[in-house]
């Protein structure tokens, strides 16, 4: 009897063994924080760790903690405790509201300002993209204030005013504070991804950006290789910090900075001579010396040319939407001209001292019809040459 039921209790053992071995191997799942009912996500901050508890209070059990710098999504809130999944864990609990900074709710991360001309009696044009020739959608004047959404590679910010979205010009408003602006860059000169969460994993993919956009920093981790959350032309994400760069750029090819609306009226093309061929070309947001570089080019960049100028040429980068001006004797043009014909009826326009309507600063009235040299083309103004006397006309007479 003894010797029948060690027989069958072998035989039992043998089937467990043959049921264990015949079932699938489970592979850990990857995380989808779509499904997980996160709807933002916050960063540790304030403090060098942060305990993460079992409950919203120091009375429950500590399950561990998590150091500055490091990203947790949010998935409620009681009283002052955020009901959270650490990333970097995949750890579920409760921290401190006190000490977890988020990019939106009124913790943070916005940035506004008030527009701020020179001359107070004047007002700023709101346009529907960065251009000077842009469709006017409203017109502001000092103190009106508004929401920074991005700033691009020339000059312009992005912002939200009076239930409008637009661009001014930054020399005539003023920031209240923050908006830290960083630069996308990469090794080979390829994209990089925005994505939905402050991880590869569980993320998904939500915009693709090119060396050089020029972006607004919502929130930056101090650790190195994280995420931080960003805004690029109105669009929110988060990217790598390993393709940020919090200083200006400095790239060999011609990066991308698309412009909004249609292209630019062209005519010729310049091409970068630099006299050295080690030497790079900088593209300026204005003719000066002094004026924001855009980007450096080596020999053998290809323009169109917006108008040229014995001085400065304002040039359009076709395959990226990037504008900004060289210096002209760096530049071999074809099928361009410097002279301009002044145009305004049966009248004359004003040649000035100085980029101003003010009294005293004509030099001489020229006669519609006459030809003039143009040495620096401007939006509004241009410097001109006419019989030999250097000054300014309003762009808009020349033809």
């Amino acid at each position: 009897m003894k010797r029948c039921l060690n027989k069958i209790l072998l035989l039992a053992a043998c089937l467990c063994l043959a049921l264990s071995a015949a079932a699938p191997a489970q592979a850990e799942p990857t995380a989808n924080y779509t499904n997980m009912g996160i709807y933002d996500y916050a960063l540790v901050s304030g403090t060098d760790s942060l305990n993460l508890r079992s409950g919203p209070g120091t009375e429950y059990q500590w399950l561990g903690s998590l150091a500055a710098g490091n990203w947790v999504g949010v998935m409620g809130e009681s009283g002052n405790w955020y009901h959270v999944y650490v990333l970097k864990t995949g750890q579920f609990g409760y921290m401190s509201k006190n000490f977890l900074k988020r990019g939106d709710g009124g913790s943070g991360g916005s940035t506004t300002g008030v527009v701020s001309n020179p001359i107070p009696t004047q007002f700023l044009n709101l346009r529907s993209y960065p251009s000077y020739s842009a469709p006017v959608l409203g017109i502001f004047y000092n103190g009106a204030t508004f929401t920074l959404l991005s700033a691009t590679g020339d000059g312009w910010y992005q912002v939200q005013i009076s239930g409008m979205t637009g661009y001014f010009r930054k020399e005539y408003v003023r920031l209240n504070g923050g908006g830290q602006t960083a630069y996308v860059r990469s090794a080979n000169g390829g994209k990089v991804n925005l994505r939905s969460a402050p991880s590869y994993n569980g993320s998904s993919i939500v915009g693709q950006y090119a060396p050089g956009t020029q972006v607004s920093v919502v929130l930056s981790s101090p650790l190195a290789g994280s995420f931080w959350k960003i805004n690029i032309n109105g669009a929110a994400g988060y990217m790598d910090s390993t393709y940020l760069s919090t200083s200006s750029p400095v790239y060999p090819v011609d990066p991308v900075y698309p412009i909004p609306g249609p292209a630019p009226v062209t005519h010729g093309t310049a091409v970068v001579k630099n006299p050295k061929a080690s030497q790079k070309l900088n593209l300026r947001a204005q003719p000066s010396t002094s004026a924001k570089i855009i980007a450096q080019y080596g020999n053998g960049v290809k323009f169109q040319v917006i108008q040229a100028g014995e001085t400065w040429t304002k040039v359009y980068g076709s395959a990226s939407g990037n504008i900004g001006y060289f210096m002209t004797k760096y530049l071999t043009l074809s099928g361009v001209s410097y002279m301009k014909t002044v145009k305004n009826g049966n009248s004359y326009v004003n040649l000035r001292s100085s980029p101003k309507k003010t009294a005293g600063n004509v030099y001489t009235k020229v006669p519609s019809g006459a030809t003039v040299t143009v040495l620096i083309p401007g939006d509004e103004w241009t410097k001109v040459r006419y019989n030999g006397t250097v000054g300014y006309m309003m762009t808009s007479f020349l033809k």
